[in-house]
């Protein structure tokens, strides 16, 4: 009986929990780069509630290929030289036919082939390469990789590398940590290829996931940390007390548990937390009794009145339950109310896009 009672206690209070904070607790094991948890940063203790709203994605490498120029194959192809291949498209035979290959980490894109050429031209060739959490450590550069290929034809497809050649026709990379931190919007840039060739394009970047805001609990991005920072913990969380533009400035607490305050780019961070109108509510409800409940005549009553109020907490634990039920439905259907309203202003007074490659 009483293990069934006690079940039933359990499930009363995972009720009570918000939606965001169940997701939260089931996916806390596969969240990459997990801040540090400040308890005077969160929502009443609680963990993290907007931990995983990105789905370990930080942002989008946006790409337009515009073109390359002086490629060349880097091996002899033995198919390519039997009689007859080319013209039964069995081999592409000397001629060049390449496409381009975009990397971040182990997301990649391809590009369109571009027919007989070794200077290929793209007219309308424009992808995005998602910048996942968990590929960089702190503070190291985010790489853009490119690779130069040629297409094959079916055969050479399924022909070991000795007989058909190595179809790479180069590889190259550009650091983009500036365009992720928003030193830079847009990055106009020609690669080089080793061990020979170039490529053109136009890079840039969109952050991904809840726009920061006033009161917001943010932290860095990996990318945007740095191990030698001595001053700001890399991983600590920060409270927005400003928006200007694309800067937030953002309180943070000092190994000297002072606070101080720091001027960064939206791309470099994203949100934990935030408080809505609702929470507000109820955190300037239950501050009256926090602050009494804190002094020393309180702490000396609670160490008092602790057993008799323990025991009137056992009896009082069902009606407790079913209040924090009706509490959490109440904050569901105002938040679900809030959200609706949030959403049609947002349709009606328009937001800013990022900018356009």
């Amino acid at each position: 009986m009483a293990s069934s009672r006690g079940s039933l206690s359990d499930d009363l209070k995972s009720d009570a929990k918000t939606f965001v904070q169940k997701k939260a607790d089931e996916m806390e094991e596969e969240q990459y780069d997990r801040p540090k948890w400040s308890p005077e940063m969160s929502y009443r203790g609680q963990q993290y509630r907007y931990l995983t709203h990105q789905s370990n994605v930080m942002g989008y490498v946006k790409v337009k290929l515009l073109s390359a120029s002086n490629l060349k194959r880097r091996d002899w192809s033995y198919l390519g030289s039997v009689p007859g291949a080319s013209k039964l498209g069995l081999s592409k035979g000397a001629e060049i036919s390449p496409y381009m290959e975009f990397g971040v980490g182990r997301a990649k894109k391809s590009s369109s082939v571009v027919a007989n050429t070794s200077n290929p031209s793209w007219k309308r060739e424009s992808f995005t390469i998602p910048l996942r959490k968990g590929t960089f450590s702190d503070g190291m550069p985010v790489i853009l990789k490119v690779r130069g290929m040629e297409s094959q034809a079916v055969l050479e497809s399924v022909l070991p590398t000795a007989v058909k050649g190595d179809k790479s026709l180069g590889n190259g990379g550009v650091d983009i940590t500036e365009l992720c931190t928003g030193s830079k919007d847009i990055i106009d840039t020609t690669i080089h290829l080793e061990p020979q060739g170039e490529v053109r394009c136009l890079i840039g970047y969109e952050p991904h996931g809840i726009e920061p805001a006033v009161g917001d609990i943010i932290v860095m991005e990996a990318f945007a940390r740095k191990s030698a920072n001595l001053i700001l913990d890399k991983d600590a969380p920060m409270k927005v007390l400003a928006v200007n533009g694309n800067y937030l400035h953002a309180q943070y607490r000092m190994l000297t548990e002072r606070f101080g305050a720091v001027k960064i780019h939206r791309n470099s961070v994203f949100v934990v937390e935030r408080l809505n109108f609702v929470d507000g509510l109820w955190n300037l409800a239950m501050k009256p009794s926090d602050i009494v409940m804190n002094t020393k005549v309180g702490h000396k009553a609670t160490k008092i009145a602790k057993p008799y109020v323990n025991y009137v907490g056992e009896l009082a634990k069902p009606a407790v339950f079913s209040a924090q039920i009706a509490i959490g439905a109440v904050k569901a259907s105002v938040n679900a109310g809030l959200s609706g309203a949030s959403a049609a202003g947002g349709s009606i007074l328009g937001t800013k896009s990022p900018a356009k490659l």
